[in-house]
């Protein structure tokens, strides 16, 4: 990931008994809502805290897909449940692809580590009015926290990297293992997407979505694509192995679009649909 071109923040979020439970059932962050999110981009990432005893608390990471202000639309974009909704100003939505099971992860000790953009650079101890406001890390701060949240993970769980997305010389990839969360989902090798990519762009010289062309680099300064298998990993057996070839790139918009219908649209159907409006 490039921390240069992705802003970090720091987003307290006040934690009520229903967000207690989710913590402690690893429900997964699927949006974030807040007044002061008319500032973070597609790709930008929110780490989630609290203050609870002295202690920061870190129990949320969201890759942001898009912010909107529409409550309705929002929602729809959440598939959240209107009963616990939060309302704000402004609401980020998690990338559907790269959605991760919150947990309690305590960074005081690394709280004077810290560093911010802006006059006030660095945490005075550990103090909830000062993280009121959105705070946008800087690049080492970030990587340190990002490092703590992976490394801090249950040892019987696997890398959440690796349940997202998945070198391949022709080299075939196991993928078939079942995880339990609160939901099941297939283990995939991120080994595989990230040699996928990395091919792709040994092949074309840069990353692009293979159905509709758009670069995020181009609009966005940053290097991100979203790895499609072109068959669906519930069709998986447990044996079953994924080739580099299984895989396409996409953009966040055709990667949604193509799984809007079950079973999926293939590639090629949703290529001749833009096609067709050209």
């Amino acid at each position: 990931m490039s921390y240069i071109t992705t802003a970090h923040y720091l987003m307290y979020w006040k934690i009520t008994p229903y967000e207690r439970q989710n913590i402690a059932e690893r429900r997964q962050t699927l949006y974030a809502a807040s007044n002061q999110l008319h500032k973070v981009k597609p790709g930008d990432v929110l780490w989630i805290v609290n203050v609870y005893l002295g202690q920061l608390l870190l129990f949320g990471r969201l890759q942001v897909e898009t912010v909107v202000a529409d409550s309705d639309v929002a929602q729809e974009l959440a598939d959240a449940d209107p009963d616990d909704w939060v309302e704000a100003d402004y609401y980020a939505i998690g990338n559907r692809y790269n959605i991760e099971p919150m947990r309690e992860v305590d960074i005081t000790p690394f709280v004077p580590e810290l560093r911010f953009y802006g006059a006030s650079d660095r945490l005075q101890g550990v103090d909830a009015q000062q993280l009121r406001a959105l705070r946008e890390l800087v690049p080492e701060s970030a990587k340190l926290v990002e490092q703590f949240w992976y490394d801090a993970k249950l040892e019987d769980e696997p890398s959440v990297q690796d349940i997202i997305e998945i070198r391949e010389d022709e080299q075939a990839y196991s993928e078939g293992r079942t995880v339990t969360r609160t939901v099941k989902q297939r283990q995939r090798s991120r080994t595989l997407v990230k040699d996928a990519k990395e091919r792709f762009v040994a092949k074309h010289g840069r990353l692009f979505c293979e159905v509709c062309g758009f670069d995020f680099s181009e609009l966005y300064g940053i290097d991100y694509i979203e790895a499609h298998h072109k068959r669906a990993i519930a069709d998986y057996d447990e044996d079953d192995e994924t080739v580099i070839d299984d895989l396409a790139m996409l953009c966040a918009n055709c990667h949604r679009i193509i799984h809007s219908q079950t079973p999926p649209i293939t590639i090629d159907e949703l290529r001749q649909k833009i096609n067709q409006h050209k």
